[in-house]
């Protein structure tokens, strides 16, 4: 019996140690994907650590994306970036007198206080545009280029809607040289001389009162030297018409000999323009901030070309222009720019000389001396401000009776953005004219007439 019991014993023993041997075994032979298994087997690593850690970065991207600003609208056709900006855009104007045009530039002429004010709603200035970049390849000059136009080709009055001013802003393509930092621009742009607008969004940008310069036909060269940039540019002189005169014998004893036929009015030659510039870091206004300052001047020879050379006139008025420019970052926020001109014939440049034109005078030409100042300002919570004055005057012997021989201009404006693409702005705008009265041997007494312009002006940028 006790043999019996101690064999029953063993073999319990031995089963035990078979089943034993069978764990360890199985425990030994682990399978190549024992990683994944390993968080259910063995309690330290929980499978949550593992599994569901890719999904809170999924969802911290989804809610993110949205605010991202939005991408430009491009696409590469033959290796060039074609970039579309743009925008929308509503001046809405009050003034206190009637002028000659969808905005105005001067107070107009008139007895005071007998003019009805006048309302003017109008989407000329809404433009469109194209940036290009390339195609270049490693080693070549960079190429880029830029169209640009808007409806506002003519400020008449019956222009509104933007259906009969059609007009190229911008045309032009350039080659960069990056390793010598020359620049080859051909087309057309804004001029090389005093190129800054005043910060108001007055449709006249306040030619013809201060401010010079618009945009031409041009071939310009620009050179980079460290913080200095000089260019040079041909551009299309803008000729007044008059290109031929009219002998005393050909029209009679009372006739003039310096009336004149335009029968053509292509210039004989370019005019020529030049800049040198200097741009520095401002840092104490911020990293991109640049303190900026131009000397420039131009000359034209404001000749037309002429079919019959036998009656050219004898002496024709150039144009010509001294000009300098400043923007000046006074701290992160306020920025001061500025320019100064002297000049003569400059009615074909900007509206300089008041939009008077001499372009042949036993007198000389029309001189100006024109200037402005305006500063810009970011304000907290999506609001901007700018503020500015300017002025526009002739020298005495190019005064005519009745015509404007100074113009002041003076603005305020408040603009809130809705967002970083649309915003409102509000404007207060005066102008002062004084007219010259001749008063039988002199320019000694002027008649001052005075506009206020209120406007209200809608914009929606795209790009």
């Amino acid at each position: 019996m006790m043999k019996i019991k101690k064999a029953s014993k063993l073999a319990r023993l031995s089963v035990a140690a078979l089943l034993l041997s069978a764990s360890i075994v199985a425990a030994q032979e682990v399978p190549e994907n024992a990683a994944e298994s390993a968080p259910v087997v063995v309690p330290e690593t929980p499978a949550p650590v593992f599994v569901p850690a890719p999904a809170p970065v999924a969802v911290a991207v989804a809610e993110v994306a949205p605010a991202k600003p939005a991408e430009t609208v491009s696409a590469t056709v033959a290796g060039t970036k074609i970039s579309l900006y743009g925008r929308l855009e509503l001046n809405s104007a009050y003034e206190t007198d009637v002028t000659d045009g969808l905005w105005s530039w001067r107070a107009p002429s008139g007895a005071k206080g007998d003019a009805q004010g006048r309302t003017s709603l109008s989407v000329a200035r809404t433009r469109f545009g194209f940036n290009l970049e390339g195609p270049s390849k490693e080693g070549e000059p960079s190429l880029k280029g830029k169209f640009e136009a808007d409806f506002a080709g003519s400020d008449s009055y019956s222009n509104f809607n933007g259906s009969s001013g059609f007009r190229i802003r911008q045309s032009w393509g350039s080659v960069t040289f990056k390793d010598i930092g020359l620049t080859l621009l051909f087309g057309q742009t804004d001029d090389v001389v005093n190129a800054i607008d005043p910060p108001s969004i007055n449709p006249s940008s306040l030619n013809g009162s201060g401010n010079f310069g618009t945009r031409r036909p041009q071939i310009r060269l620009t050179q980079v030297i460290g913080p200095v940039d000089i260019a040079v540019a041909a551009t299309h002189d803008r000729t007044y018409g008059y290109t031929a005169r009219v002998n005393k014998e050909e029209v009679g004893a009372g006739g003039r000999a310096d009336s004149a036929v335009s029968d053509a009015v292509a210039p004989s030659s370019p005019a020529v323009q030049g800049r040198l510039g200097l741009k520095v870091p401002a840092s104490w206004a911020g990293e991109k901030a640049n303190l900026a300052l131009g000397i420039g001047g131009l000359y034209g020879k404001n000749e037309g070309a002429n079919l019959d050379d036998k009656n050219r006139f004898d002496r024709p008025e150039p144009s010509y222009v001294f000009g300098l420019d400043l923007s000046l970052p006074i701290i992160d926020i306020l920025t001061l720019t500025g320019e100064f001109f002297s000049g003569q014939n400059l009615s074909r440049y900007g509206d300089g000389s008041m939009k008077q034109s001499r372009a042949y005078s036993d007198d000389g030409g029309i001189q100006s001396i024109g200037w402005w100042g305006g500063l810009s300002a970011k304000l907290p919570s999506d609001i901007s401000a700018g503020a500015g004055i300017g002025s526009e005057s002739l020298d005495k012997k190019s005064k005519r009776n009745g015509q404007p021989e100074s113009n002041m201009f003076i603005f305020a404006n408040l603009a809130y953005n809705f967002t970083s693409a649309a915003k409102v702005t509000f404007e207060y705008l005066t102008y002062s004219t004084d007219y010259a009265v001749f008063n039988g041997s002199d320019y000694d007494t002027s008649d001052n007439r005075s506009l206020n312009r209120f406007e209200l002006n809608f914009r929606y940028d795209f790009k």
